[in-house]
Order: C-alpha cells, then sequence, then structure tokens
C-alpha cells in the first residue's frame, strides 16, 4: 500500500497500491508475534552504584538478550530481555521524555563512541571523569557486541533460508549488523537500524529531528544510485511499524512519547525540509498506527506543498501529526537566552514541550488553574473582594505561589549509554553536562479559569444579579437546586474559543502575566544552564474530572479543558474564531511551549473544495502566529462511539486519536479518555 500524493490539483487524494511486506508486518503487529521476544533471563547486577557500576549492569544485560528476527523485517531488534530479579540491576537514570544525541550517534558510530572514551581514558587523571569514560567504554562496547548477534543471527537464518529473495535480505542484515558493529552506519538502511537499536538499548521514547540526520545518507545512497526512492519508503515504513512495539508498561494511557519532528529552520534560518521530511509524512499517512507521532515545523518560508502534505494525512484521520510554528517557538526560546542559531534546532519531547534535542534535558511541573479560582471563591467569605480588579488581583497572587523561586535546576543522565550521546556529557565527561535543562513550569486549564473569571465579572460586577455567597453555596452544593445559576454559568456568560474580547482580554491577562513571572523569578541567564520555562499544555486529562464544581458552570466530574484549549464543548462559533481567541495572547512568551486543541468532523475535509478550506484554515492558523502548536483530531463522533461498542472489530484497529501530546488507538484508551475525546467540540463547518 504505497501512498502517494499527487502534485496536481487533486494533490490531497491519497492512492494505494499494494505492498505485499508492510500489509503483512502490519498484520504482525496486530497478531502480536513480536511478544515472543519478550524473555526473562538471569541478570548478574555490579551492586555498583557510580557511573562504572551502572555500565557494567547495562552490559550485563546486553550479554544475557538474544537476537530476535521475524519473518519480512528490514529493520530488526526487539525487546532486552527481562531480569528474572526485577531490582537486580541499576541502569542508570535516562527520561525517555527528551531523546538521546541521535546526530552524535550517526556520526560517531557505537565503535566511534567507545573509542573516544577509551584514548581519552589514557590521559585523564580527574576520578569523576575516569568514572564517566570507563563507564561509556564498557556500555559502548557491550553495545557493539549485542549489535554483532544481530550479524551472526541473521547469517544463521540465511544459510538455512530456501527463498532467495529472503536469503538475500538477510544477508544484508548481517552486513549492517557488521557495520554497525564496528563503525557509524554508511547507509540509510543502516542509519535507519542504528536507530532501531538505540530504542531496543532504552532509548524508548522521543526521537528528534529525524530528517535533519537521515537527509544525507539518503541523498548520498540515492546519487550513488544504491537505493530507490520506493526502496527507501518500504525501510521507512519498516521502522515506522517497529515503533509500535512494546509500548512500555511504566508510560501511562498509551503515552509512550515517540515523536519525531520534522522540517523547521536549519541553523542559518533556511528551510530544513528535505525528502525524508514528506516520506515520514506518507508513511504516517499509510501504516494507520500511532507510532511515531510526527510533528511538523513550519517558518514563514516553509514550502506551501508541506501544509498541502500535513493537510493529506490529516483529512485521512491519521491524527498523529501536529503542527508546529516557528514563529511562535524560536522566539520563545530566545527569550531563555538560547542563542538564535542553536533555538532553530530545537525539537519537541515525548509531549509537545519544546527541546533542545541532543544538548539538553527536560522536567516540568504542572499546575493547575481552576483549583486556584476555586480556592479564591471559598475565600471570599473570609475576604472582601469589592472590584472585579480585586478579584484579578488575588488571583494572581495564588497564581503567583506556583511561580520558581530559584533558578532551573540541572539534571544528571546517569545512564551511561545515553549520557555520551549528549554532546556536552561527552566532551566533558560528565553526566551533569547537558548545555540546557529546560525545566517546565506549566499552567493548565486556563481556558475553564478564564471563564470562570468572566461569569464572575458579567454576573456580580457588572449586572449585579449574583452574589459571592450564592455561587459558594452553589458551588459547595454541585450545583444541585442550584440548576438556573449551573446554565446561566454555562450558556449565558462569554466563553474563551469564540472570539469574544470579554473573556479573551482575561485569559490573555492572566497568561501574559504568569509566563513574565516566571521568566522574572527563574534569574535566567544568557547561554547554557538551567532554564525554567512557562508553557501552556496538560497531561492525565481524564483525571481531573474529580476537580470540584467551579464559576464556569462545571460540576464535579465533568470534564477539564485540555491544554490551552476553550473548556470541553464551550467553542461553539468554529475553528477560526476559537485561533482567533487564542492568537490575542503573545505566546512567544510561553518557552515551554503552548497547545492548541481543535477537532474536526470528519465529513467536513473530504472534496476538493473542502480540502482546500482545511489547507486555508492550516495556512491561517500558521500566519496568525498564535500557538507553537497546533493539535488537530478529523473525527466522528458517531464512529468513535461505534468503535466504543465494539472495541474488538477490525474496522476500528486504525481509528487514531490525538489525545494531548500523543495519539492512541481509540479503542485501546482508557474509558475516561475516551469520554474525553468524544465529548471536545466536533466543528462542522471551516467557515465560521
Amino acid at each position: 500500500m504505497l501512498i502517494t500524493t499527487r502534485s496536481t490539483a487533486d494533490s490531497h487524494r491519497l492512492e494505494l497500491e499494494s505492498n505485499g511486506r508492510i500489509d503483512r508486518l502490519r498484520e504482525m503487529y496486530w497478531d502480536k508475534t513480536h511478544e515472543a521476544a519478550i524473555v526473562q533471563k538471569p541478570v548478574a547486577g555490579s551492586g555498583e552504584s557510580t557511573l562504572t557500576g551502572h555500565a557494567k549492569d547495562f552490559a550485563s544485560l546486553l550479554d544475557a538478550s538474544d537476537p530476535f528476527i521475524q519473518p519480512d523485517e528490514m529493520i530488526v531488534g526487539a525487546r532486552l530481555a527481562t531480569p528474572e530479579v526485577a531490582d537486580s540491576i541499576d541502569l542508570g537514570e535516562y527520561d525517555p521524555h527528551y531523546p538521546p544525541g541521535h546526530a552524535l550517534l550517526v556520526a560517531k558510530g557505537f565503535p566511534g563512541v567507545r573509542d573516544e572514551a577509551r584514548a581519552r581514558l589514557q590521559t585523564e587523571t580527574n576520578p569523576a571523569s575516569r568514572d564517566f569514560l570507563q563507564a561509556v567504554e564498557i556500555a559502548y562496547d557491550a553495545a557493539c557486541r549485542y549489535v554483532a548477534k544481530y550479524a551472526k543471527e541473521a547469517t544463521m537464518l540465511a544459510a538455512a533460508e530456501s527463498d532467495p529473495a529472503r536469503k538475500a535480505e538477510l544477508a544484508r542484515i548481517s552486513e549492517i549488523s557488521s557495520e554497525l558493529a564496528s563503525g557509524p552506519p554508511a547507509s540509510f538502511h543502516s542509519a535507519l537500524q542504528q536507530l532501531q537499536f538505540v530504542r531496543v538499548l532504552g532509548g524508548r521514547g522521543c526521537i528528534g529531528r529525524f530528517d535533519q540526520w537521515m537527509y544525507p545518507l539518503y541523498e548520498r545512497d540515492i546519487d550513488r544510485r544504491l537505493i530507490t526512492r520506493d526502496q527507501a519508503q518500504e525501510l521507512l515504513e519498516c521502522l515506522f511499524l517497529k515503533l509500535n512495539h512494546f509500548p512500555e508498561a511504566n508510560l501511562a494511557d498509551n503515552d509512550t512519547l515517540r515523536n519525531i519532528s520534522l522540517a523547521g529552520q536549519t541553523f542559518d534560518g533556511r528551510d530544513a525540509s528535505n525528502e525524508v521530511t514528506y516520506m515520514c509524512i506518507e508513511a504516517s499517512g499509510k501504516i494507520m498506527l500511532p507510532e511515531p507521532k510526527i510533528n511538523v515545523r513550519f517558518f514563514d518560508d516553509s514550502p506551501p506543498d508541506l501544509v498541502r502534505a500535513c493537510a493529506a494525512v490529516l483529512a485521512k484521520g491519521a491524527n498523529t501529526l501536529a503542527v508546529f510554528n516557528d514563529e511562535v517557538a524560536i522566539p520563545s526560546l530566545v527569550k531563555l537566552g538560547i542563542p538564535l542559531e542553536e533555538a532553530r534546532d530545537y525539537c519537541n519531547d515525548g509531549c509537545s514541550e519544546l527541546i533542545m534535542g541532543g544538548r539538553g534535558t527536560i522536567k516540568f511541573k504542572v499546575h493547575d488553574a481552576l483549583p486556584i479560582l476555586i480556592e479564591l471563591v471559598m475565600n471570599t467569605e473570609n475576604k472582601q473582594l469589592s472590584t472585579f480588579d480585586d478579584v484579578m488581583e488575588d488571583f494572581k497572587s495564588r497564581l503567583a505561589q506556583a511561580m520558581p523561586a530559584a533558578p532551573g535546576p540541572k539534571r544528571p543522565i546517569t545512564a551511561p549509554f545515553f549520557a555520551a550521546s549528549i554532546d556536552d556529557c561527552m566532551a566533558e565527561a560528565s553526566p551533569a553536562a547537558a548545555r540546557y535543562a529546560i525545566n517546565g513550569c506549566i499552567l493548565a486549564q486556563v481556558g475553564n479559569a478564564s471563564d470562570g473569571l468572566a461569569a464572575i465579572k458579567q454576573l456580580i460586577f457588572d449586572e449585579g444579579s449574583l452574589t459571592w455567597a450564592e455561587l459558594r453555596e452553589a458551588m459547595s452544593a454541585d450545583f444541585e437546586g442550584y440548576e438556573i445559576l449551573q446554565q446561566t454559568l454555562k450558556n449565558r456568560t462569554p466563553k474563551y474559543g469564540n472570539d469574544d474580547d470579554y473573556v479573551d482580554s482575561i485569559l490573555k491577562e492572566l497568561s501574559e502575566y504568569f509566563c513574565d513571572g516566571v521568566h522574572a523569578n527563574s534569574h535566567n541567564e544568557d547561554g547554557p544552564g538551567g532554564k525554567w520555562a512557562p508553557g501552556f499544555m496538560s497531561f492525565g486529562i481524564h483525571r481531573k474530572s474529580d476537580t470540584p464544581a467551579s464559576p464556569d458552570g462545571r460540576s464535579r466530574g465533568e470534564l477539564t479543558a485540555n491544554s490551552f484549549s476553550p473548556a470541553v464543548g464551550m467553542d461553539r462559533s468554529g475553528p477560526t474564531a476559537a485561533l482567533r481567541s487564542v492568537a490575542k495572547v503573545d505566546l512567544t512568551r510561553a518557552s515551554h511551549g503552548s497547545v492548541f486543541d481543535i477537532a474536526l468532523h470528519s465529513a467536513i475535509v473530504q472534496g476538493e473544495d473542502a480540502f482546500e478550506k482545511f489547507v486555508a484554515l492550516l495556512t491561517a492558523h500558521l500566519k496568525m502566529n498564535s500557538v507553537a502548536t497546533l493539535q488537530i483530531n478529523v473525527i466522528d463522533r458517531e464512529t468513535l462511539l461505534r468503535a466504543r461498542e465494539n472495541p474488538d472489530s477490525p474496522e476500528f484497529r486504525t481509528l487514531i486519536v490525538r489525545v494531548w501530546g500523543f495519539s492512541a488507538v481509540f479503542v485501546e484508551l482508557p474509558e475516561q479518555l475516551q469520554d474525553h475525546v468524544i465529548a471536545r467540540t466536533e466543528h462542522g463547518s471551516l467557515m465560521a
């Protein structure tokens, strides 16, 4: 099933052609044949808490793990062995939210990193640096041995293979594995294979700017006629299928963090999109599985064809693609003191947070706005708030308590294999030398809080039709017995997401105050170091429904807004009006990122005219320079409901939905998350 996009007027249509290998590998994914690789083995730990001890444990695990190659596979590698005693080894800490330094690993290869550490040990005298370098040498030597086992396994399988075509494929797998065990990847195929090995070795989450370090190898192979575009596309799709294997049990709610960042800009500000960019977009639209998440960066000089390629995949309902706006994201990173040239090389982490891939770490904390507003309302029994300005100042004073009071900390990477892949860690022989440690201070539920404040302003101060006491009593009763008031709060007061300045101005004031406060309090300095970065996104949204009744009219148990989006079901004036609301906020101040979600009914992106309007909507969003990230679900409520009633039907196994910073098969989501996806406003007109 090779999907191609035409360059003519109907370029949004996706043509399907049969590709037996990809079809069979998809069936194998659904049949979970890869789970045969899950085995338990006795793994002896070193008992040492040093970096060298972590590396020895890593080596023990790799030495205990056997190669696993399935029929039809051209990209190989499966889960490592599971220690029989869970805590018998300690591999150190590496967070899959930020990517390994794939660009460094493509340039040097596993043996190159090992040999560099080995050479530097000859002259290094600092004990801590020696511990780091010894750990790197041990870890990367073990990685080379592990990869070499695949070369041997493929050779053995080739000898027993009767089909000449498959025999040749296995010989090629053996050749590539031998290549990676002895040097850097020398072809597009081997670079794809190395990425899969890095993932198997523990780099299971965020991937980074994949097209930037893959394209030179692709271009060289094409120029030398060592591969065709179709052959390269098939190999890429083999990798994408592998990325769907083994969602990690310790990552919640199907959120596997496997994000790929595409396009954007080069260090000197030129268009960074290339043939691999379009191949990734095409592969995502073809395989119709949740991994990897595709995040496409745009700036003022991005080619129009890139928008159309993204629109084609979204219109199909893949829902794995998000749109990033460099004109918002890059200035926001520069505000952290990151030089412009480096800021242009950003990617996103396991969700939508902005990060410097291969140069930094990330951690974050989310603060919910609704509990702050609820506390304010309940406190009016003891504190007089005579004007709406008093209300805003009180809310801001409470919000300020969530802001950091000290510079952002650095975060050591104590898993030696991954520490060595980060540029400055290897250069300085230190697990804590990553150039940028971005610490996110995130505010969620801003839409709900702004709606609640707008209701307070209108009903208590402008109209005088409601008292603080009445509002407190209604909220304390969860609106039981106060249903008329609840409907007034929900349906007769302004709501963010409808291009209404009455409420949008409140959201703008609070959002920009929060961003400025985080920046001011974090004492950021230019250049490397720990950074506190404000952001607007959310996670675990289905677990927020227990938030008590709030002044926007929601009862306990009802859903809260996702990220910087309007309250669920409240954006009633169409997608363009929703985008106009968010565009009123200066989100270049949100250095950790800002995310806005829109759900469109699948019927309205079908057909020539509808598709052109969809492209125009995406283009308008980018020109507005509103949020850093736009996430779109092209969905059909009726289909979602049928899927929930028939979760085992093959009809729904490619029904992919965007949840927050990740996508998932709808029927595999927890029920509460399904509720959230179903409840989001489904816009039926692109013209509104």
